[in-house]
């Protein structure tokens, strides 16, 4: 996959004519996923046209937007789908701005002559562009709401899940396990002394699930392992903030200080607690880690 980054409006035709799937494709849920296969069959090079940063970072004024997929985590997962090209197009307010028939002139600029884009996509400034003009201009497919299991799956939909905790459902939704990447920095190591030693995770601006303790799986140097993480404030002790991502490991004592992991969310355990003791706390992470290891077991036999 060639990727491509537009900033500056520097518009450059690409070598091919190509088949596009246009959007934010946060998650690149399932209903994104079947956008980027229809793009696929058309004929032509395939190629995803998305912007970065995300933009509400504009239109609803947030300065850090959270992500189910930031940038880099999408860009891989594209890759695996075998995409041709992925078209990154900076978007700030000149771009917000934009007449519909000048983001429709940019498009046959980069050698765009097809386009596959979902029911209810729009575009340009104030969101003046339809799928109907899209439709006068290129190769247009449109893809209808996409429902699964009676369910419409939307990026929306998905962060509602995660912010309840239900990693489960949005697994489901996403077509894959839920994961944040982070590189590992120095916290209280308060873990270690209790025999549960913790890695914590710099997430940046990942959009992340409920409080709570949760069965895992950790790629560590591409190798996966079980494991426990624990997001919240730390109420019992050390209280934090700003929320915390922690992992244990198991059956792992290794130096990974800055190095990066991707933790995969399988199933919430049960919601953050602050316990009066520290033998309170010990008793109940044998419990969590005994919960997931079972978890494992069941997921193992039952393929």
């Amino acid at each position: 996959m060639k990727f491509i980054y537009i900033k500056d409006q520097n518009y450059i035709p690409l070598p091919d004519e190509v088949c596009a799937a246009i959007g934010n494709f946060d998650g690149v849920h399932l209903g994104h996923q079947k956008l980027i296969e229809e793009c696929k069959r058309h004929g032509y090079k395939s190629a995803v046209l998305t912007f970065y940063p995300h933009p509400s970072v504009f239109i609803k004024k947030m300065s850090n937007y959270p992500l189910i997929t930031p940038l880099e985590h999408k860009k891989d997962i594209f890759s695996r789908m075998g995409i041709d090209y992925l078209i990154v197009i900076e978007f700030n307010e000149e771009i917000a701005k934009l007449s519909k028939e000048r983001f429709i002139e940019i498009m046959k600029i980069l050698n765009i002559k097809s386009c596959v884009c979902g029911y209810d996509f729009t575009f340009g400034n104030k969101a003046e562009g339809t799928i109907a003009d899209l439709a006068e201009n290129f190769e247009f497919y449109e893809v209808k709401k996409f429902v699964f299991d009676n369910v419409r799956v939307s990026s929306t939909y998905i962060r509602e899940l995660l912010s309840v905790g239900n990693v489960s459902e949005a697994n489901r939704l996403l077509g894959r396990t839920y994961s944040i990447r982070g590189r590992v920095k120095y916290g209280s190591q308060l873990g270690r002394t209790i025999g549960f030693p913790t890695a914590n995770i710099n997430y940046a601006n990942y959009y992340i699930p409920a409080n709570g303790v949760y069965f895992v799986n950790v790629k560590v140097d591409g190798i996966i392992y079980l494991g426990m993480s624990n997001i919240g404030n730390n109420p019992t002790f050390n209280y934090q903030n700003e929320r915390q991502i922690e992992v244990n490991i198991f059956n792992f004592d290794e130096d990974i200080y800055d190095q990066q992991l991707e933790i995969f969310y399988v199933k919430k355990i049960r919601d953050e607690v602050k316990f009066d003791s520290k033998e309170a706390l010990i008793k109940q992470l044998k419990i969590d880690k005994a919960a997931c290891l079972e978890i494992a077991g069941d997921m193992y036999y039952t393929k």
